[in-house]
């Protein structure tokens, strides 16, 4: 049990500085991990994916909540457009869950990682010719594009299986939006998704047979609730990190970070 608690720690801490500095989730990280300690632990057995998935969904609102509240105090957030896009969103999460048994799950694997490693290396060249002064471009762009933008993501999100932040900040930089900005934008956009998700899988799960005991539904609550001890706090100081960074080496590391979760998926 201690051994456990140690893993779980270990795995929030992580994901938590991940959400806090690029506003993601955290998921793309969780998940596997999750799926590998259940196993060596016995936990799961058949049902060790769907509590991995949800177990994770369960600590991102944690995670979001968290990075979400300093990203508002430094006014890092895009109410107007996070509105539009979380509306589109919910429609496309829904269309995107109807989809999945008819789109082979290798296509959209391979899809995501081309999509990863083109846009790391938009940002990783883009960081070269950013200045320490970069301002925000204020691209006009109607409103339907952010709703259109949110429908595809939360397509892409149900049917890949991610939170959607690494999708809303490169989106928002070609919108021209602040990449601190973008992030914090990013931030808040995982909650929404996030809580959807949870539900939806306390719901499936709740009458299912052979779930390890300190089941809610699919979710494993002492993962989930040790995870968030770490990565609440983690995520706060992963914003902290983010805001002392100059605007180049964030956007740096943000390309680098989709590289490598690129690489991730290849050889996963």
């Amino acid at each position: 049990m201690i051994l456990e608690f140690i893993i779980f720690l270990s795995i929030g801490a992580v994901a938590g500085l991940l959400a806090g500095m690029f506003g993601v989730g955290g998921g793309a990280l969780i998940v596997p991990s999750l799926i590998f300690t259940l196993n060596y632990f016995n936990l799961g057995n058949a049902w060790v994916n769907h509590i991995a998935i949800a177990t994770s969904l369960a600590t991102i609102i944690g995670t979001s909540l968290s990075s979400s509240y300093i990203y508002n105090k430094n006014n890092d957030i895009q109410w107007n457009i996070l509105r539009k896009m979380v509306l589109g969103c919910i429609i496309g999460t829904l269309g995107g869950s109807y989809m999945t048994p008819y789109i082979p799950g290798v296509w959209l694997k391979w899809i995501f990682i081309i999509f990863l490693i083109y846009v790391s290396g938009q940002f990783i060249l883009q960081a070269s010719k950013v200045s320490q002064n970069h301002t925000s471009k204020n691209i006009s762009i109607n409103n339907s594009i952010f709703i259109f933008a949110g429908t595809l993501i939360g397509i892409f999100a149900a049917l890949v299986g991610v939170g959607g932040g690494v999708l809303v900040v490169p989106f928002l930089q070609k919108c021209g939006i602040d990449m601190r900005k973008a992030i914090g934008t990013s931030a808040a956009f995982t909650l929404p998704v996030a809580i959807g998700g949870t539900v939806g899988y306390i719901i499936a799960g709740w009458h299912t047979p052979q779930l390890p005991q300190y089941c809610l539904g699919f979710i494993y609550l002492p993962a989930a609730l040790t995870i968030m001890l770490a990565s609440i706090p983690m995520a706060k100081v992963g914003v902290q990190i983010a805001q002392k960074l100059s605007i180049k080496k964030l956007i740096k590391f943000f390309g680098v970070f989709l590289l490598l979760l690129a690489i991730k998926l290849i050889i996963s």
